[in-house]
Order: C-alpha cells, then structure tokens, then sequence
C-alpha cells in the first residue's frame, strides 16, 4: 500500500473530497522539466489501471487543457516519441493542506491531440517503466547466458541493468539457478525477469516511485490486511460479486519419471473415501468427483530418477493443487492509496464474503467514481 498521513486516509473517507493531479514532467534521465497541477473537473476522466496479471501492471491516461499550445506533440516540441516519463500524484485537500501521494512513473506513450470547437486538449497515455523492457525497447542485443548457480537477485539485476534500468530495490534471495539459461537476441528481457522471479517464487515490478522491486509475494493467510472494507462504510464500500473457482482444484494427482517413453516411476495420489486415510473427506472423488492432473503432461519426467523423487512430486503437487479460490468483484469509489497485491479485509455477510482477500486488478479513476475491482483468495484443504 502506498504510504500516506492519517489526515489523508481520513480525507479518502470523508464523504467529499477535493481531489486534485500533480504531473512531473521528467526527461529520459527522470530529469524534472515541468510541473502540472490542476483540480479534477468535469472534464478529466481519465484513470489509472492496475493488473497483476500484465507485465506492464500500471498504466494511465488523462486528459490535460492545451488551450496555450504548450502540449502539442512534435519533434522539437516539449512531448515526443523521447522516452519522456512522467511521475503522477493524486492529492487530497487535508487540514495540513494538499498532500499528494505518487501513482506511478510513466513512459509517455501515443499521445493525442484534440482541438474542437470549445476544446483543445492533450491525453496523455502512460504506461509504467516495464514497458522499456517490453517490445521494440526491451530486447537482448546479444545472445546472454545466465549461467547456473548464480543467485536470482543477481541474475535479475544484471539483466535490468545491461536494459538501461538503474533504479532497483531488489531483495536478497538465497535461491539460485538450477540450470544454464540463455537467452537470444531479439528475446524481451520483461519474460527473462519474469521467469528469473517465477523461479524464486517471488514478485517482481515497478513501484510507484519507479524503482524495480523483487521481493516475497504478499500472503493473504499470514500478511495482515491493509484496508477494511464493511457494509456499514458506505463511502467505499459499495457491495461485492463473490464466485467460487474450483478450476484449480484437483484431487487426484499423477507423476511419472524416467528417462524413457514408458515410466520407470510411478506414483499416483487419489482422494478416495475407501481408504483409510481419506475416509468421509470433503474433497475426495465420491464426493466432488475425479478431478485429475497429471505432472508433466503425462509424460514421464526425466528429472525424476528415483521412486522417492517421484513419490516426492507427488505430494508436494497434491498439497499444492487442493486448493480453490473465491474470487470477489467489489464495487468501490477510489482508494488511492492501492497497489496490487494488496490484502484487504472485506465483511459482507450478507454474502458471505468476509476474511482477507488479495487484490489482483482495479482501476483509478481521476473523477471520483464507483469502479469494480477484482480479488482473490485461495483456500487451501488440508491433506492431513
């Protein structure tokens, strides 16, 4: 959650806000070059999306009067195809004044000049500095090899750093590579740090002040929530969509190892009511069905070479595929002060959705107004 005074929380929850955007306009080096304030009106509804699932997980677009001309884009004029960022703020008025929070750093992408009988503005489209490592900006111009044994910290800042990025807050991890990994030029070193994180089970991203963090997923069943959200708080709360996912949830598992087509190990795990150890379990096959996942495809693994390796799989795949989600779409005006991942607090009896829940996407819209945002939260079974 984006840190903020208790005068700004309290101004978030009042039931009016004045609500005003700040932008700094930052050269490629993250340079200041000018300053924009202005008060939402009527006219600014542009918004901010935040998506866990994209590589690029914060964009925005705003509108901005261009009465003066200052922002028409042009190669010699102050908005071109440079690299230009700009950092956003949205601010509240507090006791203490306006206090503004940061949104993001953006890569100015596309924008859009319009003039019309009574209007001449700009919209600025932005999306956060992933994107210099995405597409056309963000590929190996050489084949790299990332080789085994180096720390996954290390491995990611390398790659960032060889892409141009140099503001990084990067845990320290104690797991590295397992294997060689090379990648070729033309690759995205966006899917290379995105891999490298996937093999630490660890988060990696931009932040709203523009630095690269890698650091431990948030754990909705261990991290306490950040924001309640209660029936009985009808400034930001305005109601919640709970649906049950089960399309995760297996209960009958299958490994096979060896080196050749045909298995030379074998383990297979089912939830059956007819013995012993699953007897009158919730979760076994008479009761939700046979619900099958096979490791692997099917196909037998040639990383398992041995029956206690293959038994091994088995397990850790049964513990990590019982599981099923509920996913909740909750209607909320703007809360400024989210990031993705958050945990929050959602009580709402009325169906039943209370506990803890992580936000996955949401959007932010300049002019206050009632969005849905979307979270998750798994529910893990127990196989013991």
């Amino acid at each position: 959650m984006i840190n903020a005074s208790i005068a700004f929380k309290e101004a978030l929850i009042s039931p009016i806000s004045e609500v005003y955007v700040k932008l700094e306009l930052l050269d490629h080096n993250e340079n200041l070059l000018s300053t924009i304030t202005q008060q939402v009106s009527s006219d600014s509804i542009g918004d901010i999306s935040v998506d866990k699932t994209r590589d690029i997980r914060r964009m925005f677009t705003l509108p901005i009067n261009n009465k003066d001309g200052t922002f028409v884009w042009g190669e010699n004029n102050l908005i071109w195809m440079d690299n230009k960022r700009v950092k956003l703020y949205i601010g509240l008025k507090t006791p203490n004044g306006i206090e503004y929070v940061p949104e993001g750093v953006f890569v100015l992408t596309q924008p859009e000049a319009t003039h019309k009988i009574g209007q001449n503005t700009i919209t600025l489209n932005g999306q956060d500095k992933m994107y210099l490592l995405t597409g056309n900006f963000g590929k190996f111009t050489h084949i790299t090899t990332i080789n085994k044994g180096t720390n996954i910290t290390e491995a990611i800042k390398i790659v960032a750093t060889e892409g141009g990025i140099d503001k990084l807050l990067l845990q320290q991890t104690d797991i590295t590579l397992p294997y060689d990994l090379t990648y070729q030029i033309d690759q995205n070193r966006s899917q290379s740090i995105k891999e490298l994180a996937e093999k630490a089970v660890w988060d990696v991203y931009f932040d709203v002040n523009g630095y690269l963090r890698f650091e431990p997923f948030k754990d909705p069943l261990v991290d306490p929530s950040c924001w309640s959200y209660k029936v009985e708080d009808i400034t930001l709360y305005a109601g919640s969509t709970r649906k049950l996912d089960d399309t995760t949830l297996f209960n009958h598992i299958l490994v096979m190892g060896g080196s050749s087509d045909v298995a030379e190990f074998r383990t297979e795990l089912i939830i059956d009511n007819t013995l012993p150890e699953w007897a009158n379990h919730p979760y076994s096959i008479q009761n939700i069905g046979d619900r099958l996942f096979c490791w692997n495809d099917g196909n037998p693994d040639s990383n398992i070479d041995t029956q206690s390796q293959c038994d091994a799989r088995a397990i850790y795949e049964l513990n990590k595929n019982l599981v099923y989600s509920e996913k909740v779409s909750i209607d909320m005006a703007p809360n400024y002060l989210h990031e993705a991942n958050d945990i929050i607090e959602v009580v709402d009896s009325e169906n039943g959705c209370i506990g803890t829940y992580q936000l996955e996407q949401f959007s932010i819209p300049i002019k206050p107004k009632i969005t849905t945002s979307e979270a998750v939260k798994i529910n893990h079974i127990s196989t013991s």
